[in-house]
């Protein structure tokens, strides 16, 4: 159920899979049975009036998918391209659809965001998850706007005083340069969460370092407004103390 897998990846129309429910959080999964395509009208000429063979040609794809949470039962629909393909594992004229997902609605949830973390922190994230699958550089972009409001809840100013005492506005290396004492220990995964967005700015980003960048961010609001280190830092005390689970 790893949302990352499905960026930018070619998936047979039949081929099960998963994803994290946007609504509850739980298994949510591909309903095959319910999607459709519709040929581009280039592909459908090709077809019908040139007589050109299925292979090759391609349009949109629509699906869903259903949350197996009894208490949920949401859906989550996506579209995305698709081209037929010959099977090269079956008898000749054996055909098959491959799409590419480019957009599920609601975004699908693409890392764990602490309950405790700033609202407005929490809407710019889960607002980057929703170009991922189609545009990553502009996933990367509205994910660094959310780090520019952390560094605001954090206390570090957006502003500063040119040497013409001028007000000027603080880029993102700058802030993090004044992050206070407190949260200094947080500094390494903003430097890389900063040039990571750098790189995106310029190229393409790779799905690997789209999900390396996710994995930092993930890591750094865990540290910050998470509770899971503190909860097992409790079990670990208290089995200690009884010497027993």
């Amino acid at each position: 159920m790893n949302p990352f897998e499905l960026v930018n990846a070619g998936r047979h129309a039949k081929s099960p899979f998963s994803i994290p429910c946007p609504h509850c959080g739980s298994v949510s999964t591909y309903d095959r049975e319910t999607s459709t395509s519709r040929l581009s009208q280039q592909s459908q000429v090709a077809i019908d009036l040139a007589g050109s063979g299925p292979a090759g040609c391609g349009g949109t794809f629509f699906g869903q998918c259903s949350c197996t949470n009894e208490a949920c039962q949401e859906y989550t629909h996506f579209i995305g391209t698709f081209h037929i393909r010959e099977d090269e594992h079956a008898d000749t004229g054996q055909y098959y659809h491959e799409f590419v997902i480019k957009y599920f609605l609601p975004p699908v949830p693409l890392i764990r965001i602490p309950e405790g973390t700033p609202a407005p922190v929490s809407a710019l994230l889960k607002r980057s998850f929703g170009p991922a699958f189609m545009d990553q550089a502009a996933s990367v972009h509205v994910l660094r706007s959310a780090i520019e409001k952390l560094l605001t809840a954090l206390g570090v100013p957006r502003f500063g005083m040119s040497k013409k005492r001028k007000r000027i506005r603080l880029n993102l290396h700058t802030r993090i340069e004044r992050l206070p004492m407190a949260f200094q220990s947080y500094k390494d995964e903003l430097l890389a969460i900063k040039w990571i967005g750098n790189a995106a700015t310029h190229e393409d980003i790779s799905v690997e370092d789209l999900q390396l960048l996710y994995e930092i961010v993930e890591r750094l609001l865990e540290r910050l407004y998470g509770t899971r280190d503190r909860e097992l830092s409790r079990a670990i005390k208290r089995i200690n103390q009884r010497k027993r689970p």
